[in-house]
């Protein structure tokens, strides 16, 4: 987004003799550029149109006598705007615009010493239509660039997680907090007269997309152009002016970053604001002049009958704001952020407000916006603000989030005090009360204790956290009972038992079935889905619906090795289940626990008659079940001698580069006894912008030749301080190809 230094400084005055860029990272955004506003010739004046009389050879053109205040000149011009009494920029011969340099000239016979410029003729906009009317203002005969350049414009990238700082406020609110500074947006007293919104529209809400509706009436403006300095603010930031209440929408949604939208009110049929979602395919015709297909399922903003706007993404061209327009209402809402994506995906249609509304909005804010929307227009456009918002839906309840100051320390690696984070956090608008952190209304990307932890480190400086020490090769493998494990499945498998593997979490329904009260179980904070809610305690009800799952085998043996978790620990157990006519589990214990060495009576185990196992749906005539704390009977089991060959190897570590890798594909035919690693080894040593490679492919064919095979692996290029260009790439790889067609005779297969 593209920022104006004065605009942020009507908040929050930058400290002097620092790089508002290096702060600007700081808070975590990158400054693409800083630049000055486009700088204008100094020959390019004010003057002022004294008449204006059509051309003697030429219909669409005319003669327009101005005066600088000291000469009086006669342009020709083909402006159809051009007026008299308008002060206008006068381009003298020489003076360097947009486009070239002005000359002298003889225009169908008339000599025209000099032009009237546009917008885009002096670099401030994109507008050709006409000519540009400048504010009356500036002496006659002064350069124009005294009021039009010389602003600092800064263009930075904002992530997708911060859609608080889409907006002048929300970047200078995050400056602010640099110095521990909380800034408030400006009180505002509206001139509302006593005539009441609710009686001139209605909104009504049918949509579950949009939680909250809000509108103003505003009566009785007058469209006109914006003023010359509204007009400047939005041409730098690469907005084209449209007219005073358009302008005024436009610009709240760059100064506080919540989209506006503005509708003719005679337009609106039966003065009914509707928000719903459609019931079919509709196609309607937006404000850039596109006819566009909506698809149903898609959120609108209609009037009785018919879409008056697609919500959170454009207007459409049926209730515009047009010359005769008299009585607008302006609306501010909050939209549910996939909705408004999903649609502008669809329709291939990304604008300023569904950028933001994908990222999230100010809720609570969305008042104020509206209110300084509305006195900016009567201000601009004149009009009587009618008294009251007419609103439908509320407001969310806003969220807390524990701040857990010893963990914040500990994963920043730095000592702050309670007084310190308390104070951060404050600055940035949190409201912290007894370690509870209340998450502001624009924050929306807070969600844990680390996303407190990164705006304490961001604030206080993340150039002050110290690197950490690169970590130390091991070659020798703590002790583990990985092998043990294993040892008792291969037992239990040859014994004729089948391993399950069964999920950790439990049903609501399962833990009815299994008649375990919720109190005692570890319940999920988030779980993706609801029968995920909560860790299973034991093994047993897992093993139980593997039963029920395989009701047409006579005998069932299924064995399972996993954790299991209670409210305070974490451990592995092992369960074994057997249904149907053959053997119970005691007998499978037996000889488990005279195989290992342990002690039978280490098990639990008990019978599960017909009438408990319906609750499981198993229709067997019983079901016996054993499970055991394996971290009991591990340490007692006596296994024979294993023998491992450990490979002793010197491990390397490589820098991680912070640009990304190029990948290539390449495939070879080579000797059958040539093995993958022996390739994979020259190709590692062939090229040092090679970092990883990867067989996916390996076969033995005739078509190869007697004794050959085809061989194929993924190459990833990468360079330490810049990323690899296609060309050097190449030549990479062609010392690849020729490092192992010289040591294995491989041949590249096309």
């Amino acid at each position: 987004m593209k920022y104006l230094k004065s605009w942020l400084e009507d908040y929050y005055k930058l400290p002097k003799d620092i790089d508002v860029c290096d702060l600007i990272t700081r808070l975590g955004a990158e400054t693409e550029s800083l630049t000055l506003a486009p700088s204008i010739d100094e020959n390019v004046v004010t003057a002022r149109v004294l008449e204006v009389i059509p051309h003697p050879n030429a219909d669409r053109l005319k003669l327009a006598k101005i005066t600088t205040g000291k000469e009086e000149i006669t342009v020709v011009c083909g402006a159809p705007n051009i007026e008299p009494g308008q002060c206008v920029a006068y381009a003298r011969p020489g003076a360097k615009i947009r486009g070239g340099k002005v000359e002298k000239a003889t225009i169908r016979g008339v000599g025209s010493p000099g032009m009237i410029l546009s917008e885009r003729e002096m670099g401030i906009g994109k507008d050709h239509s006409g000519i540009k009317a400048l504010e009356g203002s500036l002496g006659l005969g002064c350069p124009v660039a005294a009021s039009l350049q010389g602003e600092v414009v800064l263009d930075a990238e904002v992530t997708p997680n911060r859609g608080d700082l889409l907006s002048h406020f929300g970047l200078a609110r995050d400056l602010a907090a640099l110095e521990l500074k909380k800034i408030e947006k400006p009180k505002l007293k509206l001139p509302e007269i006593k005539d009441l919104a609710e009686k001139e529209i209605t909104v009504q809400l049918k949509s579950v997309n949009c939680p909250l509706y809000l509108a103003r009436v505003v009566k009785g403006v007058k469209i006109a152009p914006s003023p010359d300095w509204l007009v400047k603010r939005l041409a730098l930031l690469g907005v084209n002016p449209i007219n005073n209440i358009v302008d005024a929408t436009n610009y709240i949604l760059f100064d506080l970053g919540h989209p506006l939208h503005a509708f003719d009110l005679r337009k609106l049929e039966g003065s009914k604001i509707v928000v719903r979602d459609l019931e079919k395919n509709e196609e309607v015709v937006t404000l850039d002049g596109e006819a566009r297909e909506l698809v149903e399922g898609m959120m609108v903003i209609a009037g009785e009958k018919r879409p008056v706007a697609i919500a959170g993404v454009m207007g459409l061209k049926n209730s515009e704001i047009d010359d005769e327009t008299a009585d607008v209402v302006i609306e501010a809402a909050v939209f549910d952020r996939k909705s408004i994506r999903k649609t502008a995906k669809l329709l291939g249609l990304v604008t300023e407000a569904s950028y933001r509304f994908e990222r999230g909005v100010d809720d609570v804010g969305v008042e104020y916006a509206l209110d300084k929307a509305a006195k900016m227009i009567q201000e601009m456009a004149g009009g009587r603000i009618l008294k009251g918002i007419v609103k439908a839906g509320k407001l969310s309840v806003a969220g807390h989030q524990t701040v857990e100051y010893q963990k914040i320390n500990q994963l920043v690696g730095r000592e702050y005090s309670r007084d310190r984070v308390d104070n951060i956090l404050a600055a940035l608008g949190f409201e912290v009360e007894s370690g509870q952190a209340r998450i502001p209304s624009w924050r929306h990307d807070i969600t844990s204790w680390q996303d407190l932890a990164e705006e304490v480190a961001r604030i206080d400086g993340i150039e002050k956290i110290k690197a950490g020490k690169p970590p130390e090769a091991e070659t020798k493998s703590g002790e583990s009972d990985w092998h043990k494990k294993e040892a008792i499945k291969d037992f239990l498998v040859s014994l004729g038992l089948t391993e399950a593997l069964n999920y950790t979490f439990l049903s609501g329904a399962d833990i009815k079935a299994a008649k375990l009260k919720t109190e005692d179980l570890l319940e999920v904070a988030n779980p993706v889905q609801e029968e995920n809610r909560y860790l299973r305690p034991s093994l047993v009800p897992g093993l139980l619906k593997s039963i029920a799952r395989n009701p047409s085998f006579d005998n069932i043996e299924f064995f399972e090795i996993g954790n299991v978790f209670s409210k305070t620990q974490e451990k592995t157990n092992l369960a074994i289940a057997t249904a149907g006519k053959g053997r119970k589990v005691a007998e499978i214990t037996q000889e488990l626990a005279k195989k290992f060495g342990f002690e039978k009576d280490e098990f639990s185990i008990f019978e599960i008659p017909r009438d408990e196992l319906k609750r499981f749906k198993i229709k067997k005539p019983s079901v016996s079940i054993a499970e055991v704390d394996l971290g009991q009977i591990l340490p007692q089991t006596k296994f024979g001698k294993l023998e491992i060959e450990v490979l002793q190897r010197e491990i390397k570590y490589r820098s991680v580069s912070s640009f990304p890798s190029v990948s290539r594909d390449l495939a070879f035919v080579v000797d059958a006894k040539i093995t993958l690693e022996e390739i994979k080894k020259e190709i590692l040593a062939s090229s040092n912008k090679a970092i990883l490679v990867e067989p996916f492919d390996e076969f033995i064919d005739e078509r190869f030749g007697k004794g050959k095979k085809s061989v194929a692996f993924h190459i990833y290029l990468q360079a330490e301080d810049r990323t690899l260009s296609d060309k050097e790439a190449d030549g990479e790889i062609k010392k690849i190809i020729s490092a192992l067609e010289k040591k294995f005779t491989a041949k590249l297969r096309s």
